[in-house]
Formats: structure tokens, sequence, C-alpha cells
């Protein structure tokens, strides 16, 4: 049996010393293989990757072609599109001015794909605002209904002129609010009453006076012209409590804002009904001040002498002057 043992052994060693020796006389070879296989391994991973990136990327581009070349078709579809532009209100406006003016808004494409007359995405912001580029356009309302654009406008009504100063050509149009909308023309004439604040300069787009101020001047304008036949051309406010009304053909007035411009009214009235300045009519004087309530002032000089001053006082409780 122990020989039998000792035989077993002895191949078993033979064999291990066998595959030792084939290994050993592989291992040469592995080692100069080993590397390439490799490297054969991972270009081929790469490859795959970069087949993979490239297949996603073909089919994105697919995806977003297909996407732009709906949008565009789309977008384009007539029942859809803006092709009729209606232009209604305004006085003095062309309506062809702001048709061109939306022509102009409504032309070109958003980034080339979308045309801006798409009625969903049309420019509303960008109508209006272009025709507001026109100074004398108030407000703009604009409504799509089926394929037309409806425009409606007012626009700024010119009540007077606001001058820096009184013989001015360069002036602004104001509205019967005081507002400045936009530069007037050079005009001569009284077709508009110049109004002038000392110390001021007229800037567009602002408020020149209150509401109230030009109410009141107004109203009284209207009763120098309706009930005496004088005709304002100038209006300047002096300082916070004066104003001076310069009167077509010469002469001014000169009023306090501190008194009511009815009471100021009845004083003049009674004055130019007074058998003593009933010769008076513009040009026959030089001012008739008007800023101390019933102690009226006038100076009656021809306007080349200003020298004689008349003054006259208006009983409280009727007309009669006591001189």
């Amino acid at each position: 049996d122990s020989t039998k043992h000792t035989g077993t052994n002895n191949k078993v060693v033979c064999a291990r010393v066998l595959c030792a020796t084939i290994i050993a006389m592989q291992l040469p070879f592995i080692k100069k293989k080993g590397p390439a296989v490799l490297r054969k391994k991972v270009q081929k991973r790469r490859l795959t990757q970069l087949q993979v990136q490239g297949i996603v990327g073909v089919c994105i581009t697919l995806v977003i072609a297909l996407l732009m070349t709906g949008v565009y078709y789309f977008t384009r579809i007539a029942s859809l599109q803006i092709t009729e532009i209606e232009v209604v209100g305004g006085e003095t406006i062309p309506h062809e001015a702001i048709k061109k003016s939306v022509e102009a808004s409504l032309s070109g494409t958003y980034f080339k794909l979308v045309p801006k007359r798409f009625r969903p995405l049309y420019p509303r912001d960008e109508v209006i605002l272009n025709i507001k580029e026109n100074n004398r356009i108030k407000n703009v309302y604009v409504e799509v209904r089926d394929t037309t654009l409806h425009v409606a406008f007012d626009e700024y009504t010119p009540f007077a002129l606001w001058c820096e100063h009184k013989e001015d050509e360069s002036c602004l149009f104001i509205d019967s609010h005081g507002f400045a909308f936009a530069q007037a023309p050079e005009l001569q004439g009284s077709a508009f009453v110049r109004f002038t604040e000392q110390g001021r300069k007229p800037v567009v787009k602002t408020e020149a006076f209150s509401t109230a101020y030009i109410g009141e001047m107004e109203t009284f304008i209207a009763q120098l012209e309706q009930e005496l036949q004088l005709f304002v051309t100038h209006v300047v406010k002096v300082g916070d409590m004066d104003i001076e009304f310069t009167l077509s053909g010469g002469g001014v007035l000169k009023v306090s804002q501190t008194k009511s411009l009815q009471d100021t009214y009845v004083n003049l009235k009674t004055i130019l009904n007074s058998e003593e300045f009933i010769h008076l009519e513009p040009g026959s004087f030089q001012y008739i001040d008007l800023r101390f309530g019933d102690k009226v002032f006038v100076n009656d000089a021809p306007m080349q002498s200003p020298t004689t001053t008349a003054s006259s006082t208006l009983s409280a409780d009727n007309a009669s002057l006591n001189y």
C-alpha cells in the first residue's frame, strides 16, 4: 500500500511540474498579447458609445426638425393670420398713417419662424407703442376679431399754447386739462391763447397747468370775449399770486389768484360801464389793475407814455364809483 501511495504522489508532483513548465513557456506570449486585447475591448466599447450618441443626436435633430416644420406650417394657416386692418377714431390724423404704422409692426417674423401676423402671438404692445409715436394721439385700443385687427384711437385736442415767453414762436400744444402733448408749429396771430409761467420752461408730455387753473382761465376769457368784446392773446402767471391777461389790440388786465375771478370780472365790468372810463378799449390804456378787490387802478395813458394813473373805488353795495 505504501508503495502505491508513493507512486501516486510522484504522479501528482510530475503533473504539477508539467503545468508550471507549460505556464512558464506561455507567460511571455500572454504578456505580449494582453494589452492588445484590452485595447481592442476598450476601442469596441468606445465605438459602441459613439454609435449610441450618434443615434440619439440624429433622433433629437429629427424631432426638432419635425417640430419646427409643424410650427412653420401651422402658424401660416390662413384662418389664423391677421389679413385686414381697420382704423377708426381721431379727427385730424389720417387713418392711412395709422394703418401704415400697424403694417410696419406686423411685418417680419419671430426667430425667422413664426410670422408676426399669427393672431395668437401678434405684437400688441409694439402696435400700440408705434401708433403712440405720434404725440398727438392720446389713447389707442386694439382688438382682433376673426382675421381683422381693429384699431381705435382718440387724439389730443389743442386748447392753447404753452410758451416760455410771451412772444416765443416755439411753443407746445396743451389740451383743456393743461397737458402739454406736442410741439406746435410756428403760428402767427391769435388762433390759440398763449399761456406762460414766469421762470418755467415748457416740457412736452408734462402737465403745464392744473385742470382747475385751465378751467378758471377758460371761463374768465370766455366772459371777456362774449360780454365785453375783449379778446385775450396771452395769459402770464406771475409768481404764485398774480396773473396778467394781454388783450388783442393792446392793454393788460392784472388780477390776483387770491380773489374770485367772478368778482374780478364784475369789478372790471363796472369800471368799463362807468362814465369816466367808458372810453376805454384795447389799445387805449396800459393796464387795469384788479388785484385789490374793489380798489381798481387804471392806467389810461396812451401806450407810448405810461405816466398817468387814475384810480377808482367800487362801493360794496352797488356799481357806483367814488373818485
